[in-house]
């Protein structure tokens, strides 16, 4: 497998090669855009942690709605004068849910 590879690769190589004479989209000619470049492994770790901060602020948000508008439609649901045993499904998981937010909060 491994001489395979490396056909694939030095193929891949002359291909890139043709690709950028062919279309010339790059102004530098230093290095082939396929090379490895050297990275700072603090920016990465800073960029990383960046974006998992965002990701769990958006889902600390998007929970906070959820339990909002759950708590809106149980609302609803007592004022339209609806039991908690009628046929809604959900509605004991989503009073919980509802409870359990209201503890974390």
């Amino acid at each position: 497998m491994k001489p395979l590879f490396k056909v694939r690769e030095f193929a891949w190589a002359i291909v890139s090669e043709v690709e950028d004479w062919l279309y010339p989209y790059r102004t530098d000619d230093t290095e082939p855009l396929w090379a490895e470049k050297d990275t700072d492994d603090d920016s990465v770790v800073t960029y990383m942690k960046a974006q998992m901060d965002a990701n769990n602020d958006r889902i600390d948000r998007l929970q906070s709605e959820m339990l909002y508008v759950t708590s809106q439609i149980n609302d609803i649901n007592t004022h339209l004068g609806k039991s908690k045993n009628s046929s809604n499904e959900g509605q004991e998981g989503s009073k919980i849910i509802t409870e359990e937010g209201k503890e974390t909060s």
